[in-house]
């Protein structure tokens, strides 16, 4: 389970996480949703220990992100993989290198651990070929590189899997795509995940929980349908802006 407390950070002297309070339950799909610029990444990046909070604390399975030392740190980092919005892949290492960088650090050096056969299942995962595997990332294409990210995300089967705008830059087609991998993986890998996204459709496809985050606070928080029967006109609009727009025409 991840908990987060009254956590609190300013970028630029601006305030960008102000006081949130969010569980990530184990085992679901909860996607952070919010306007551009309004800290969903920021918030995101702290789970993982990427950022520490001016106040406030995150527990990853009761041990503190902020306060952990080394070791804490790495156990933590142990149970998250996190697929980068854009993907984030080594142009110098082979497909292969770069979902290799996705299992523990001495994990290939053990004599119980088949690492050729754990990225073999990987592509598997993502429904891609292994003659994939000794191409470099300059060679994909936009939705290929998405997968390779997703198969380094999942190769170690952590615990939690932090997703940072994965459909973004991607067409229609492909964004669906990688939406359905993303729901296929939580059935078949069992993991949590929490899915940073601006894709109303994407949000409402993928989520167990939704939280809405705008101006530095969590401004909703419930179901896909518990959302779309909501009163606040502010959030309604937020969900289907073209019908704010159809009314004001």
């Amino acid at each position: 389970m991840i908990e987060i407390r009254s956590l609190k950070k300013s970028l630029g002297g601006k305030p960008v996480l102000d006081g949130i309070d969010l569980d990530v339950l184990e085992g679901e799909s909860l996607v952070i949703m919010g306007p551009s610029g309004t800290g969903k990444s920021v918030l995101l990046k702290h789970i993982v220990g990427l950022f520490d909070p001016d106040e406030g604390d995150l527990l990853v399975d009761g041990m503190s992100v902020p306060r952990a030392d080394g070791h804490t740190i790495r156990e933590i980092r142990s149970r998250i993989s996190y697929v980068f919005q854009n993907s984030a892949l080594f142009d110098s290492l082979t497909v292969e290198g770069n979902i290799l960088l996705g299992l523990p650090e001495d994990h290939c050096g053990r004599p119980d651990v088949d690492c050729d056969k754990l990225v073999l299942k990987a592509l598997e995962h993502v429904n891609l070929e292994p003659d994939v595997l000794r191409l470099l990332p300059a060679e994909l294409s936009g939705g290929m590189t998405k997968r390779v990210a997703l198969a380094r995300a999942v190769v170690g089967h952590q615990k939690y899997i932090l997703y940072d705008e994965p459909t973004t830059g991607l067409d229609p087609l492909n964004a669906s795509k990688i939406n359905e991998l993303i729901a296929h993986l939580k059935n078949e890998i069992g993991s949590t995940s929490v899915i940073v996204t601006h894709d109303v459709d994407s949000a409402f496809n993928l989520a167990d929980r939704i939280a809405v985050l705008s101006d530095g606070k969590i401004r909703a928080l419930g179901t896909p349908e518990e959302l779309r029967s909501s009163s606040d006109p502010g959030l309604q609009r937020f969900l289907d802006p073209t019908s704010a727009l159809a009314g004001a025409v």
